[in-house]
């Protein structure tokens, strides 16, 4: 943007790119903020239905997010389906990765289970024994709202 030439005839031209610079790294940041949390929710569980159902609260410290499929097997968030035996060598990895950033020593990690509404509920009960097993014991299970309430 041109301004018009002052009493001397010298020209005002302003220097856009530092301000194009900044906000173009601020777009891809939120970009990449948006595709991060977007990978919570996978589209192959299908949740329950519950009464009292509320949304996720964003004050939910470390989670692990855990997706029990169909088929029994379980979908952490961002890694491939895995059955019982890599489920718990997994958990195995995140225990020990959990003390090595606690502060007290303890694990406060909280295991957010999303359940197929067609898994059997054998399956879950059984991804939360290996889990209490591998030391985790908070649990929070999602379901969807009732669309009634």
């Amino acid at each position: 943007m041109a301004h018009a030439p002052g009493e001397d005839g010298v020209r005002a031209e302003p220097n856009l790119t530092a301000m194009l610079d900044l906000v173009m790294q601020l777009l891809m940041y939120f970009i990449l903020c948006a595709n991060f949390s977007a990978q919570e929710y996978n589209e192959d569980v299908k949740l329950p239905e519950a009464q009292s159902a509320r949304p996720a609260s964003k004050g939910e410290g470390d989670v692990l997010w855990l997706n029990v499929l169909v088929n029994g097997n379980v979908k952490p968030l961002g890694k491939d389906e895995m059955d019982a035996g890599e489920l718990r060598d997994w958990l195995q990895k995140r225990y020990l990765d959990a003390l090595s950033h606690s502060k007290d020593g303890k694990n406060h990690t909280a295991i957010i289970l999303r359940a197929h509404r067609d898994a059997h509920y054998e399956a879950v009960y059984k991804v939360m024994q290996i889990c209490k097993e591998e030391k985790f014991t908070e649990f929070k299970l999602h379901a969807k709202k009732t669309a009634g309430d």
